[in-house]
């Protein structure tokens, strides 16, 4: 891995350690730097955005008296962020929400567009993606099918899908209501359908957030805008939205309406 490369979460995870490690010790990153021959730019990119060579690690971890004895853990995490990730063979343009979802515990999102990726089917996704990216669709489809696995292996993605009712009369055909019907129904998944009258003025573009049970991982919240893909990792906006999805799915249909409206859909069907 390169350190022009972005940190996977393991390798957020270290940098953070490391400069823990500095901080209890009472160090400067100057200091320190003189202490391990590091220049303190160096030592700053370290902790925040790019990972140690293994030598670099094991003589910052001896400048901040880790016994030797005690490096696995910290070595442990070097080598996982090291570990290309399953993505990585898909080639993307754009890896910033992938790489944070693939290790988040938890995610809400709310959709005015389309049916949340992690719901799709292949068919359903065939046709969305065509409409963006119609020489990527083969690549696109697989890269999604491996994305939905966070559903159902470990550790499982708790999922909490916020569906404007209008997405369901667009392109969801019988195979697709019955994807959402079963995805609703998985312990980790909650599903809502909310009435175009419970939407509310402020949320006008799709929008997820994605939560971690590591406490040091701070929440991500993502937007579509007429620039593409919009990240912030700010408190006030992560709580801003985190309020604002809290007021839509109490506005909207319960899981148990919600999954009784699909069913009658289905049931309706010539």
């Amino acid at each position: 891995m390169s350190g022009n490369l972005e940190l996977n979460y393991y390798g957020r995870k270290l940098a953070r350690v490391l400069k823990k490690l500095r901080e209890q010790n009472r160090l400067t990153q100057g200091q320190a730097g003189e202490r391990v021959f590091l220049d303190p730019k160096k030592l700053g990119r370290l902790e925040r955005r790019q990972l140690p060579t293994y030598h670099e690690l094991i003589i910052l971890l001896d400048a901040y008296g880790v016994p030797s004895c005690d490096y696995t853990p910290y070595t442990e995490l070097w080598k996982q962020a090291k570990q290309r990730p399953w993505w990585h063979e898909f080639n993307l343009d754009d890896v910033r929400y992938i790489r944070l979802e693939d290790y988040a515990s938890r995610k809400v999102e709310y959709q005015l567009s389309q049916l949340p990726a992690l719901l799709h089917t292949e068919a359903y996704a065939r046709i969305t993606i065509a409409k963006q990216c119609p020489s990527l669709v083969a690549k696109r489809v697989a890269f999604l099918k491996r994305q939905q696995e966070r559903l159902i292996a470990e550790p499982v993605l708790e999922f909490h899908a916020l569906i404007h009712e209008s997405v369901l009369g667009h392109g969801v055909d019988d195979d697709q209501l019955a994807k959402l019907i079963k995805c609703a129904q998985l312990p980790n998944v909650t599903l809502q359908i909310v009435p175009p009258a419970c939407a509310g003025p402020e949320l006008t573009s799709s929008v997820s957030l994605l939560s971690f049970d590591d406490l040091d991982e701070p929440d991500s919240v993502f937007t579509e805008s007429v620039i593409g893909l919009q990240q912030s990792h700010d408190p006030t906006h992560t709580d801003k939205i985190r309020h604002l999805l809290r007021h839509v799915a109490r506005q909207a249909l319960s899981p148990e309406a919600s999954l009784e409206q699909l069913r009658d859909m289905l049931q309706s069907r010539p």
